[in-house]
């Protein structure tokens, strides 16, 4: 679960030239703009809310209103804001908090949900099942990146669309969003994908071949779907994982890639395919994020998502984390 409000240490702040109320708070690989009259300072724990929190409307959170609540990038005087900052005690009652603590749920904030597209919305048949994960990655802001510092990277476009997961299990066929299993009717997108692919007959194949059931995870992109940013006469689906339901991990992107061409499937736009993040920093990340979209020329793309070229102990198989161009951001209101 994404942690939108956390108890953060101050890391840095940062004069922000020609402005005399205003200063950049740093945490981690994120920088937000504050009042000088918060008295903000290096080493103190504050709240920190990251883009995409959605408020609860109170009295104390009106100020939000023109944003309808929810946390957007933006800049004051030039400089770069993703988030907001309170002091503990302007949002949270008498307690001990530790630095890193999820403070969502007592502040009433929700993640932001893009609305549905028309032509995905459909008959629900029930909540996501829990056969396999849910499509999420981490932001690179909020990661230790010396952690895993000389590991070999695949780097993948970012699309932006809408997320659709294909679960075979032991049920059956599931056709999901991220947090629904749609029914199958002749209008629905996701279904219809299913069907053009013939993805059904494929997975079971391959389950009757090796035991093992699959989940394929990917983005759908196209006509109606958001801004449909690459210019799409139609709908697609762009694969960016595949996992093993049986073994409970994810595959390894030579044996996703290597299935992929098996299946007939396309998968998400390559970037890099060996990459190494030597010399990196929070801000080289951000700027590699940069650039014109794979699918489209002309488009900025939203980000990219890195991925472990071997198959790793933890996090299922592999350790991925998405990085989200700033400048798309800014153009796109995210």
């Amino acid at each position: 679960m994404r942690k939108l409000a956390t108890i953060r240490k101050v890391d840095e702040i940062r004069p922000i030239e020609d402005a005399d109320t205003i200063e950049l708070a740093l945490f981690g690989g994120w920088q937000v703009v504050v009042k000088k009259a918060q008295e903000i300072k290096p080493g103190m724990l504050v709240v920190y809310c990251e883009i995409d929190s959605v408020f609860p409307e109170l009295r104390q959170y009106e100020f939000l209103r023109q944003d309808k609540f929810r946390l957007r990038t933006k800049k004051f005087r030039g400089a770069l804001s993703q988030g907001i900052v309170f002091n503990v005690d302007e949002v949270l009652t008498v307690g001990n908090y530790a630095e890193g603590e999820d403070v969502s749920g007592f502040m009433g904030i929700l993640l932001y949900e893009p609305p549905i597209p028309a032509a995905i919305s459909g008959e629900v048949v029930g909540a996501y099942p829990g056969s396999a994960p849910k499509t999420d990655e981490e932001r690179v802001q909020n990661l230790a990146i010396e952690t895993f510092s000389g590991m070999p990277f695949f780097v993948s476009e970012k699309l932006d669309g809408t997320s659709c997961s294909v679960i075979f299990d032991e049920v059956g066929l599931h056709v999901c969003g991220r947090n629904w299993e749609f029914c199958e009717t002749p209008d629905q997108t996701f279904w219809k994908l299913v069907r053009r692919y013939d993805i059904e007959a494929k997975l079971r194949n391959y389950h009757a071949r090796t035991g093992c059931y699959l989940a394929l995870q990917g983005e759908v992109v196209g006509y109606g779907i958001q801004s449909n940013l690459y210019g799409l006469k139609g709908q697609d689906i762009f694969i960016f994982n595949i996992f093993d339901i049986t073994r409970q991990r994810f595959l390894p992107v030579a044996a996703y890639r290597a299935l992929l061409d098996d299946f007939g499937l396309k998968g998400v736009p390559v970037v890099a395919e060996n990459f190494h993040k030597a010399g990196f920093d929070h801000a080289r990340f951000l700027e590699y994020a940069q650039g014109k979209s794979l699918l489209n020329p002309h488009a900025e793309r939203e980000g990219v998502v890195f991925r472990s070229i071997d198959e790793t102990r933890s996090n299922q198989g592999k350790l991925s984390f998405k990085v989200i161009s700033n400048k798309y951001l800014l153009k796109h209101g995210g």
